[in-house]
């Protein structure tokens, strides 16, 4: 016990210490989140209008927790021009493609009657969700971290860092597409338009990691504030987290190059940078001193939990009679059901069957009476019984019985 304090004392010291190197270094990370990529997502691509309300409502009746969306918004048909971005332009060059409403269903496109009714553009979705598989082809792993780059304090990076490994050989030109959205956009920034959603405003293809079966990089990219500028993405303007970070990968095998389809995609909101600064504004002594408090309170509640739940085993020998010996386990449970799932001795000894292994519940006693055998009819060896057990809620735990005469009580 006394141990773990002072192993979890010096793990702390060394953490405070590292902060305070981190934050003498010009560039701070002031938030960072996790994307981990489950393959149950569905990238939707949606083409559209300012102006069509149907297409508003299109999205929001079909938006769910496994469909990641973009609006992406052309540049030169649209009345609004601040959702209008050349990307719209480049994304549908990529595409071969130019009519309004475009539906993209993991980078397969699906044709859009304007006339018809919003139930048959929902069958039209479905429909194609329910035939698009994406396959485990890759692995992606990545960080988002909002920085600092100059030390004010003030947001002027997003930096996405992490690692990505193919599972298979892919095509060359698969690349990792970097998608930055504004959750709700106000259209002309009067009020009076209704928002809408998942708003592009940032989009980057990339293809700077290994294509090759098992080949891992670790892989970094960095929108700096000169990008973030010309994006009209300003992080300290309201709250960081009314954006969010969209990547997706785009290729497919080795030799297939038809229609480089979604591999792999995720999403996260962007951390809030006001939640993050209510911690980091606190004194570093101050702040180090609560981790220490609240890190000592775990350690002695975990070690609480674990003194009541553990069972209580100990080893009388009954007798002895040349190579055997008679054996009595005491096992006293405590506030946790307990499955023994083995016996074992030391070098030199072996048990007889026991029979089946007991589950004993919490609070409960239970003697385990037994044979243990010597190759030497008259051995001396010492006698350590290991009891391998299963302990509701706490795990396995291997505990080892020092034996003792009955007859030396």
């Amino acid at each position: 016990m006394n141990k773990k304090l002072i192993y979890f004392i010096i793990i702390i010291m060394i953490m405070n210490f590292s902060s305070v190197a981190i934050a003498q270094n010009q560039e701070k990370i002031l938030a960072s989140k996790a994307i981990e990529f489950d393959n149950e997502k569905h990238l939707i691509e949606w083409f559209s209008s300012t102006e069509c309300e149907k297409c508003r409502q299109f999205e929001n009746q079909n938006s769910n927790a496994n469909q990641v969306w973009i609006n992406w918004f052309n540049s030169e048909s649209d009345p609004i021009n601040n959702l209008a971005r050349d990307d719209t332009n480049r994304r549908l060059n990529q595409l071969n493609d130019s009519e309004f409403p475009l539906l993209i269903i993991d980078g397969n496109a699906i044709k859009i009657n304007a006339e018809d009714d919003l139930e048959t553009w929902s069958e039209n979705l479905n429909e194609e969700i329910n035939k698009s598989n994406i396959n485990n082809f890759i692995n992606v792993s990545i960080l988002v971290e909002i920085i600092d780059s100059t030390g004010d304090g003030l947001a002027d990076g997003i930096k996405l860092v992490g690692n990505i490994t193919p599972l298979r050989d892919l095509h060359n030109e698969t690349a990792i597409h970097i998608h930055i959205i504004e959750n709700k956009d106000d259209p002309d920034d009067s009020g009076a338009r209704p928002y809408i959603s998942n708003v592009l405003k940032e989009w980057i293809p990339k293809m700077d990691f290994s294509v090759e079966n098992g080949n891992s990089t670790n892989w970094d990219y960095t929108l700096s504030k000169t990008y973030l500028e010309s994006a009209d993405i300003d992080l300290n303007q309201g709250d960081s987290n009314r954006y969010s970070i969209i990547l997706s990968v785009h290729g497919d095998e080795k030799g297939n190059s038809s229609n480089m389809r979604v591999l792999a995609v995720d999403s996260v909101t962007l951390p809030s940078i006001n939640e993050h600064r209510g911690w980091s504004d606190l004194p570093l002594i101050l702040l180090a001193n609560f981790i220490i408090f609240v890190g000592l309170a775990f350690v002695v509640i975990q070690e609480r939990i674990r003194e009541k739940g553990l069972p209580l085993i100990q080893g009388k020998i009954l007798f002895t009679d040349k190579g055997n010996r008679k054996v009595d386990l005491d096992i006293k449970t405590g506030n946790k059901k307990v499955e023994i799932l083995s016996i074992e001795t030391n070098k030199g000894w072996r048990t007889s069957k026991i029979g089946t292994l007991p589950t004993i519940p919490p609070k409960s006693n239970k003697n385990l009476v037994f044979k243990i055998h010597s190759k030497e009819q008259n051995s001396n060896l010492p006698i350590q019984i290991t009891v391998k057990t299963e302990v509701e809620d706490l795990g396995q735990w291997m505990m080892d019985i020092d034996m003792i005469s009955e007859k030396s009580e």
